[in-house]
C-alpha cells in the first residue's frame, strides 16, 4: 500500500515528554475502542481463511479508506519528526520511554514484513498448520482492546497516527513496568528455571500450553477453554518480572472462533 500520493493531514500534534494529548483522557472518549469498532462496523471481522497477502493488502487499503476522516475529524494525526528519537524495538514496534521518574512507553508501529507496508503486527492463522501471520490493523486494534480487558495492567491508549511515505503508523502509550525482561535474567537463573517461571504463571491461570510442532524451541501459545483465550507469543522477551510478577506486555491474545478455534483445540497438549 503506497500513501504517498494521499492528501497531508490538516493538522498534526507532536508529543515530548509528559504530553498527554490523548483527547480520551481528557474527554471520556476511547479512541482505541472508537477506531476498532469503527472497521468492525464498516468492514466486519478480518478472520479470512486462509489468510494470503492479496487479502492482507486489500484489507489494508479498506481500512484506510474508512478511518482517514475519523483520524482528521479528532485530530490524531501526529508529527512524523516526534518518532525520530524512538529507540528500536522488536519486529512489531519501535519505543521510547518517558517521564523522571520512568512513568509510560511509546509504541510506534512498523511493518511486520521486511521491505513491505504490510502488517500491523502479528495474529494467529491457519495457513495450513497454526502458526502466526501478519495482522490488519483492524486485528491489531482488536488485539489490544482485548488486551485491556483481561491484562487491565498492560493496556495501552492511542495517541495517533503518524503517515510516513509508504503507509500509516499506529502510536500508543502503555504504563511503564519496572523490573526486567524475563528474557533479561536467563544468564541469572538459566533457560530451564525462566521457561518454568512462564510455564507456571500461565497453569496457574488455566492455560493450558499449545502444541505447534513446527515452533522451533518451547511452545509460547497457551489456551483457556473456560473464557475461550487464547495467548500467543508468549516469549519471555514479551513478559517483565518484577517483585515476583510477571506482566505480559506484548503477547497476543485472541478469542477464536471456526477453523481457528478447532485448529487450536486440536493443539492442546
Amino acid at each position: 500500500m503506497d500513501n504517498s500520493d494521499a492528501s497531508p493531514p490538516v493538522e498534526e500534534t507532536s508529543f515530548a515528554e509528559g504530553d498527554s494529548f490523548d483527547v480520551a483522557g481528557r474527554s471520556g472518549c476511547n479512541h482505541l475502542a472508537d477506531a476498532a469498532a469503527l472497521l468492525r462496523s464498516s468492514l466486519g471481522d478480518d478472520e479470512a481463511q486462509p489468510w494470503s497477502l492479496d487479502a492482507l493488502r486489500d484489507r489494508q487499503a479498506a481500512e484506510v479508506a474508512v478511518l482517514a476522516p475519523w483520524i482528521e475529524q479528532r485530530g490524531l494525526w501526529l508529527n512524523a519528526t516526534s518518532v525520530t528519537e524512538l529507540w528500536l524495538g522488536g519486529s512489531e514496534h519501535d519505543v521510547a520511554r518517558f517521564g523522571a521518574p520512568l512513568r509510560e512507553v511509546i509504541r510506534i508501529t512498523k511493518p511486520a514484513l521486511e521491505n513491505s507496508s504490510l502488517g500491523y503486527g502479528f495474529c494467529p492463522r491457519c495457513a495450513p498448520q497454526l502458526c502466526l501471520a501478519p495482522a490488519s490493523l483492524s486485528t491489531y486494534l482488536n488485539r489490544w482492546e482485548l488486551v485491556a480487558t483481561v491484562f487491565p495492567e498492560v493496556s495501552c491508549r492511542l495517541e495517533g497516527f503518524v503517515q510516513t511515505p509508504s503507509r500509516w503508523e499506529v502510536v500508543t502509550r502503555q504504563r511503564y513496568i519496572p523490573g526486567r525482561l524475563l528474557s533479561d535474567l536467563a544468564e541469572d537463573i538459566g533457560k530451564k528455571e525462566m521457561q518454568a517461571q512462564v510455564d507456571h504463571w500461565f497453569r496457574k491461570r488455566g492455560f493450558t500450553k499449545l502444541c505447534l510442532p513446527q515452533h522451533i524451541g518451547p511452545s509460547h501459545a497457551w489456551y483457556r477453554e473456560a473464557d475461550n483465550l487464547a495467548i500467543f507469543d508468549a516469549k519471555p522477551a514479551n513478559l517483565i518480572e518484577w517483585e515476583g510478577h510477571l506482566f505480559p506486555i506484548d503477547v497476543i491474545p485472541v478469542q477464536p472462533e471456526e477453523a481457528l478455534l478447532r485448529a487450536i483445540r486440536a493443539a492442546l497438549e
